[in-house]
């Protein structure tokens, strides 16, 4: 993954000619923070960084820049619908450091996502994993691995463990849809009526996928840091609808 520069800092004013900034987000609550690194928690919605596309719109890079006041060195990404997680370095060596400690092997990154359940492939079993190479965006096969395990059933779906081992684009998302297991609220490799149909039933209103959980060892220290942030409020409702229904008792017919 290729290295951002820092971001200018706090009250530097914007070069002349340069369009007007946006709104600032609201501060992102900090779940871990030391003389390397920060974690946040970054809310559904939110880039991590402004880019061509959105070059106005909030970010959680600038956010939480204004908030510590500190350059931030981004080494870790989340997809702009996915909530969770976020990490960002306060060095350009120590990020490279970081990001390397993230991709060891001994390193678990682990998300929690409603996938439809038992979907179109009806032969796979509550654990699984799917090591199907992913296409870059210029069309090259890339090393892809994604363990799944069920961990509370529902009618028509189910909450299930992520654990990525590569860090490919959408890698979650499409090795699940890629598995007949779709990510709910998931507008782009998802089913447009599924995912209606959830919105509409248990006001599902994005997204379900919520990286959770990051193990991994600190790259200067070695100590081992467990970082945890629990679901946000939207998707806990809609788990808290569902086990408000009835478990099926036996396999129900295909969603």
């Amino acid at each position: 993954m290729s290295e951002l520069p820092p971001m200018s800092p706090p009250g530097e004013p914007p070069p002349p000619g340069a369009p007007s900034p946006a709104p600032p987000h609201p501060p992102l609550r900090v779940v871990h923070i030391d003389e390397d690194f920060v974690a946040v928690s970054k809310p559904s919605g939110l880039l991590v960084h402004r880019d061509e596309h959105y070059p106005d719109a909030p970010a959680a890079l600038q956010t939480v820049r204004d908030q510590l006041g500190r350059f931030l060195y981004p080494f870790h990404r989340l997809d702009r619908a996915t909530s969770g997680l976020l990490l960002f370095g306060f060095s350009r060596d120590g990020a490279a450091a970081l990001q390397a400690a993230l991709a060891a092997a001994d390193a678990h990154k682990d998300y929690q996502a409603l996938l439809r359940w038992p979907g179109s492939n009806r032969g796979l079993a509550d654990a699984w994993t799917c090591d199907r190479p992913l296409h870059d965006e210029k069309d090259v096969p890339r090393e892809a691995r994604t363990e799944f395990a069920l961990v509370e059933r529902f009618r028509h779906c189910a909450l299930v463990r992520c654990r990525i081992f590569t860090g490919r684009y959408h890698q979650i998302r499409r090795h699940a849809n890629h598995c007949g297991r779709h990510v709910l609220g998931d507008t782009t490799h998802g089913k447009g009526r599924i995912n209606a149909a959830f919105r509409e039933r248990y006001g599902l209103p994005r997204l379900f996928l919520h990286l959770q959980h990051i193990s991994m060892s600190h790259p200067r220290t070695g100590v081992r840091i467990e970082l945890s942030d629990p679901l946000p409020m939207d998707l806990a409702q809609v788990l808290e609808r569902l086990r408000a229904e009835p478990t099926p008792s036996c396999p129900p017919s295909p969603c």
